[in-house]
């Protein structure tokens, strides 16, 4: 190969500060959002929690729709986020423009109301929350089970 052909090969090679083009930012208003969204599940506060969706809200649970509006989630998640006894969660999440992400923990046998010992039960789920001018407009729920996995994919301990 020529030096030429090398120089020009070496000209056109992305240098390490061109090559990294930052995320774009969050929505405007999406991580006060985020921060409202974690504050009312992990405080049960169905009223709070429903004050941040759309009114266009679409829900699914494993793909299948299950809300199509903001009156019809509420009624179908709020007896399962005020039930006595179940204490939610909100792992430490992600978020890119339009989208934030997080685990939900929820002692699961509990969902519907009864107290149960503190160790029992606990089942993880997915949830990605797609937002727009200030509101939660989609939420895609993937059900995690109810084994926790460490950073090798492992069962926690």
């Amino acid at each position: 190969m020529s030096s030429k052909t090398m120089g020009l090969i070496l000209m056109m090679m992305p240098l390490p500060a061109q090559a990294q083009i930052p995320p774009p930012p969050p929505l405007p208003g999406q991580n006060v959002l985020g921060e409202n969204l974690v504050r009312s599940i992990e405080a049960k506060d169905l009223d709070s929690y429903a004050k941040l969706m759309s009114d266009k809200l679409v829900v699914y649970d494993d793909g299948k729709v299950v809300a199509r509006s903001k009156e019809e989630w509420p009624k179908a998640f709020g007896e399962k986020l005020t039930a006595e006894g179940v204490t939610f969660e909100v792992s430490p999440g992600f978020s890119s423009t339009g989208r934030l992400l997080f685990i939900e923990y929820f002692n699961s046998a509990g969902s519907w109301g009864g107290s149960l010992p503190a160790h029992c039960c606990w089942s993880y789920d997915a949830v990605a929350y797609d937002v727009a001018e200030g509101k939660v407009t989609v939420i895609r729920r993937l059900r995690g089970g109810d084994t926790k996995l460490d950073e090798r994919g492992l069962p926690a301990r």
